[in-house]
Parts: C-alpha cells; structure tokens; sequence
C-alpha cells in the first residue's frame, strides 16, 4: 500500500488590497438584536465535516486509505497555509495570507445565509483568516460553487461600501467605484470583488432564526482556477478587526462532536453572546493572526512526560509556539516531543500489536489492529495548558483507522513537511468531544468536554 506524500506547494502568499474605512466602527450585537432580558440568543450554524453524510459532495464509495490519504494532504497544506502566515508577519510585509481553496475539501463547512431574501451558504470555518468573503454574481469561474450564488443586486439590505461616502445607509454605485479586495495564492489561483455590508441570517436553539445585520464580507465576482467545488467563500474567525468573530460580539464556540461517525448531526458553531464558554479557561495571545495557546507538557495516563516547557514556546524570532488550528486534521508536533509521545505509545503497545511501516510516510507510526476493538483502556492522552486547562484525547480521538485491519497515532512530526517556523499545531481530531469557546475581548479560549447533542437543544 503507498500513498502519495508530497509537500503542497500552496504557500497563499496574497495580496490584499482591500481599502477598509476607519469611519466605519465596528458592528455592535447588542445595538442590532432584539433586546432580551433572559439569556443572549444564540447564533447558531450547523457544521459539516467532509465525512458527514450531509456534505454535498460525500462520497459513499470513499475508503478508509483514501480518507486518510486525503486527510494527510489537506493538513500538509494547511501547515503550508500557517507557514506563509508566520513568514509575511515576521518580514512585516503589506501581505497578508488567506485559506487556499482546498484541493481536496477536507475541511469544516459552516451554514449560514445572507441577504433579503437571504440565500444560504456553504462556507469554510477557519480559525486563522481574517478575511470574510462569499461568492457573488456576476461572477467568473465560479462553476465549481455549491447551490445558489448570492446575487447582491437582489437583497434588499445589501449596502456597498462605495469609495467616495454617499450619506444613505443603502446607497448605490457602480462595481468599479466600490473598495475592492484582491487575493491571490502561489498556485495562481485567486478571489478579487468588492466590499459590502448585509444581513446574515442564523439558526436560533428553538428552530427559529435571528438576523444580524450590517455585517461587512467581500463580494468573489472573480474566482480564478478554483478547482474545490466544496465550498463557496471563507467564514473568517480570527481576532482581526474585520473578521466575522470580530463584528458579531467578539465570542464564538464550536462543538466538535464526532468527525468519523458519517450521520452524526451535532457538530456546531455558535456566535455571539450566546457562545457557550464553558469548562476551563487559557489565555490565547494573538500572534500573526492566529490563536497561540500556552502549553505545558503532555501526559499519558497518569504519567507526565519528561517534556522541556521551552519546546512549545514562541522562539524571540517569532517562530515555534503552539496554535490552535480548525484546518488541520491532524495534531503536529515539533520533532523532539513527537518523539517523546511516540516512544511512549510503543511501549504501551508496541508488544502487543505489530508496527507497521507506510511507504513514503517513514514517521508515521502505525500498528495491526483495530481502535475500536484493540484500544479498548487505552490510557487518555492529556495535553495540558495554562491556568490548569486541559485537553483530553480518547483511542478515537489520539489514533486513526488507516484500513481496516491498521491504525495509526493521528499525530506527526513538524519534520515530516517542509515548514521551517516549525510551530505545533493542535488539528481538528484532537478537539473531537469538545465544546471550545473563545472570548476575544478577554482572550480566552475555553475548553469543556461535553456531548455536542447536550448544547443543540
């Protein structure tokens, strides 16, 4: 069995020319919601994993290997993503950097709808863009889209943001007098439109929905060399100032509940003041854009291991550090506590089960058996951070099935890609029966291990 284990060459260097008005002040949930005298309402968007059966392009004939292989080259490009990041920030560059379409969809969808009438959306969640943008008509080379394309001109809440100020909360110019954003990657393939302002429309817990409005995103009239056909814009979550985590409240939390079982239907997003922060609190500090959690060692079991805290600290030029990532399916870890972990796990397990070796993947560590079956008391494995938090991986959630008869441990080594600022990176698997909620105005990002079907009500 071989797998196709190439470094991505995405590096998603773009270039942002995207003209933001300071005049313009940041949008405020409460002047714009019904006003409430119980508990906030919740703002609620179903997530879809690319395992889900409700994912439009869920493939039933897919196996177990080509799963894996997918989820191997989706999370080497993201760290490819996150490295052109933290290099654009640490040359102090006018570039910023945005989520590459993923060449494989291997990603978290996110539901929501735009406009009056609104018009749903499948957009990618992503915890490290700053960039909120929808596919809209006109548009060029958008074939590949999932449903129907928001046609602004159609909303009647829909607001450019002209270049020269009009003095109406409505008013109208033409598309070449409008700012506009232009993002382009390394693989020449790009995203260029135009800024506006509207209505975004949300579940609420009662199956109802909630408005928000006057909410700014870039308008895609231009997509160039999208191949992905799984998804029709980027929902950005990071701390930046535009981002929709930003505009709606400064709080949002996800439930990640299952990412293997196909019909699980509980995985979600919640912004807002109704963000479920809950369990125990760390302190983020962010760096390049991003979500950076403080670390503090790894146990397996009872048993702490002997673990430098300075190896998951940022390094004085700015590289190393520990991010909290929703692109990623997999967990990277810098060599030297990869190496570490590993040789734990084959001591548990290494008389037990038969290690197996991947062609062209020589640090992934792989055995003969079955999670599900073999795993059973397997001691969970405990990732540790400041002010006590604690992240807690089960078998299912430490170990991946490669086929049926082999596993593997759903952690890598930084050195098995190419990435030179080598921070580790916390991926979507090891969040598995999580609710984390994130508090901006204080910077904090909470950790609560909770049924996800225990919040949807």
């Amino acid at each position: 069995m071989e797998f196709v284990h190439e470094t991505l060459h995405i590096l998603l260097l773009l270039t942002f020319s995207t003209c933001y008005c300071s005049s313009i002040s940041t949008f405020s949930l409460a002047s714009s919601l019904a006003a409430s005298t119980t508990k906030p309402q919740r703002l609620v968007s179903k997530l879809i994993h690319h395992r889900s059966i409700l994912h439009p392009h869920y493939n039933p004939n897919e196996s177990i290997e080509d799963r894996m292989e997918h989820d191997i080259q989706h999370s080497i490009a993201r760290l490819a993503y996150l490295e052109a990041r933290i290099k654009s920030s640490l040359a102090s560059i006018d570039y910023k950097t945005c989520l590459s379409p993923s060449l494989t969809g291997r990603t978290i969808l996110a539901n929501i709808s735009i406009g009056q009438p609104s018009v749903p959306q499948l957009l990618i969640m992503d915890t490290a863009s700053d960039v909120f943008w929808i596919m809209c008509t006109p548009c060029s080379n958008c074939e590949n889209h999932i449903g129907p394309l928001f046609d602004p001109s159609k909303s009647s809440t829909f607001s450019p943001q002209c270049l020269i100020p009009c003095g109406s909360d409505h008013c109208k110019c033409s598309l070449r007098d409008q700012f506009t954003f232009s993002i382009t990657y390394a693989d020449n393939s790009s995203s260029l439109g135009t800024i506006g302002h509207d209505t975004l429309v949300f579940e609420t817990s009662d199956e109802g929905a909630t408005q928000v409005s006057n909410i700014r995103f870039g308008c895609g009239h231009n997509i160039v060399h999208n191949n992905d056909p799984g998804y029709n814009g980027v929902l950005a979550l990071n701390n930046a100032r535009h981002s929709l985590a930003s505009q709606v409240g400064q709080r949002f939390s996800y439930c990640i509940g299952s990412l293997t079982n196909k019909n699980y239907n509980y995985n979600q997003l919640v912004l807002g003041e109704g963000a479920d922060l809950e369990g125990y609190p760390t302190s983020f500090q962010a760096l390049h854009d991003m979500y950076y959690i403080t670390m503090e060692g790894i146990s397996v079991g009872e048993k702490r291991l002997d673990i430098s805290p300075q190896a998951f600290e940022v390094n004085t030029d700015g590289t190393g550090g520990v991010i909290l990532d929703t692109g990623s399916t997999l967990t990277y870890l810098v060599d030297d506590v990869y190496d570490i972990v590993s040789k734990e796990v084959r001591n548990l397990i290494g008389l037990t089960f038969k290690e197996v070796r991947i062609n062209k993947i020589p640090w992934w560590l792989c055995y003969s058996g079955s999670v599900s079956r073999d795993l059973v008391g397997f001691p969970v494995v405990t990732f540790h951070f400041a002010k006590g938090a604690e992240l807690t991986l089960d078998s299912e959630s430490f170990f991946e099935q490669l086929t049926d008869d082999i596993f593997c441990m759903a952690l890598a080594p930084t050195s098995g890609t190419s990435i030179t600022s080598k921070p580790s990176v916390i991926g979507l698997l090891a969040q598995q029966s999580y609710n984390v909620g994130y508090d901006l105005i204080n910077h904090l990002i909470y950790f609560q291990r909770i049924d996800c079907e225990l919040l949807y009500g």
